[in-house]
């Protein structure tokens, strides 16, 4: 923050303070905050209630500040601002998440300071992973391998999304994880729908299946993408595409290295997919990167020029979606070493597979 002239950061209950404190709990609205001073000690401002959570946080801050309903945040963080002497016309970093409510709260106090978005600063400290971190997100992807294989050896003729969507969950809490996000299940043309809202859906001989998952080991999250077809697929191009989108998967991969751009990364596959001409059908970015946030930076698009860096971890999933008939997404997480990748996850299968 000094080497930037930043004077300031001020962080919601986020990711980006359990990344920075260890601690982090839903606010319900109400501001609970960490605020970072370029010269002095950071401080957390919190309801009352959480107090003593705030007080137990692991990286040992000791001044936690409460406020009460009936008079609200502001007197708190004026009194941190004036104690740090933050200058009229500062600086500040905010956290990108952060209520807009309590952001215009801010601003109304402070109507001179400067606001910037914190992400890009965060970023990077949070992109490159420690083999600590690394640690936890090859347990989070071992973990929702298993899960997958348990979950496609429940599938039967009439069986529903929301239904598979409940044995995923079940699998993971027995599993003592927590899901990252909504496990999402598209049957047939459901799949041709990139963020299909699983629903009552029933499964049917011949449906291309669409499963995309994804659980937790402390904090760090996982996430899988696996298409497969529920006996003979109906759709006669089902085989071909899930081909090209596994080439696209693994040019991508074999692409990643350090020093590479994330842009080239995404070009890997999408120029392949394009030679087919699905380049319509590619209907988003490459990945995304991922550690205690499903999504977070890098972010694998042609936007991005960011070089791979070792120690970074994203998502390849590539994918081809064709309205009214089925879509393929083939995703695996992985890690950039020295000298390319290292897939955190089981490698998915080369060809559609077929199960039931």
């Amino acid at each position: 923050m000094r080497e930037q002239n930043q004077q300031l950061a001020l962080l919601s209950w986020t990711d980006q303070m359990r990344y920075l404190t260890g601690y982090c709990e839903d606010g319900h609205k109400r501001l609970l905050a960490l605020l970072v001073p370029a010269q002095g000690e950071p401080a957390f401002v919190v309801p009352s209630m959480n107090m003593q959570q705030a007080r137990s946080n692991p990286a040992g801050i000791t001044t936690v500040l409460g406020w009460e309903d009936a008079t609200g945040w502001s007197e708190a963080v004026q009194s941190l601002l004036r104690s740090w002497k933050i200058a009229d016309g500062a600086d500040v970093l905010i956290d990108d998440e952060l209520q807009s409510v309590h952001l215009l709260g801010f601003q109304e106090l402070f109507p001179n300071l400067h606001c910037h978005a914190a992400d890009g600063m965060l970023s990077q400290l949070r992109r490159i992973k420690t083999d600590a971190e690394l640690a936890s997100m090859s347990t989070a992807a071992t973990l929702i391998d298993t899960v997958f294989e348990e979950a496609v050896g429940t599938l039967y003729e009439g069986i529903t999304e929301t239904e598979l969507q409940d044995v995923v969950l079940a699998a993971i809490k027995r599993h003592s994880s927590t899901p990252s996000f909504s496990p999402l299940v598209c049957f047939g043309a459901n799949g041709a729908m990139p963020h299909h809202h699983s629903d009552e859906t029933k499964l049917k001989r011949g449906d291309v299946v669409i499963i995309d998952i994804g659980c937790t080991s402390e904090g760090y999250a996982s996430d899988i993408t696996r298409t497969l077809a529920f006996g003979e697929p109906n759709d006669p191009d089902a085989r071909a595409v899930y081909d090209l989108v596994s080439r696209a998967h693994h040019a991508s991969r074999a692409a990643a290295k350090p020093g590479v751009s994330c842009a080239a990364v995404d070009a890997a596959a999408r120029d392949l997919i394009a030679g087919e001409g699905y380049d319509d059908r590619f209907l988003h970015r490459l990945g995304h990167g991922i550690g205690l946030s499903t999504h977070e930076p890098p972010y694998m698009h042609s936007g991005t020029t960011l070089p791979l860096e070792p120690g970074m971890c994203f998502s390849v999933e590539p994918g081809i979606y064709l309205p009214d008939r089925f879509g393929v997404r083939i995703e695996n997480i992985v890690t950039v070493t020295h000298n390319g990748i290292r897939s955190l996850n089981a490698e998915p299968a080369t060809e559609l597979r077929i199960v039931g």
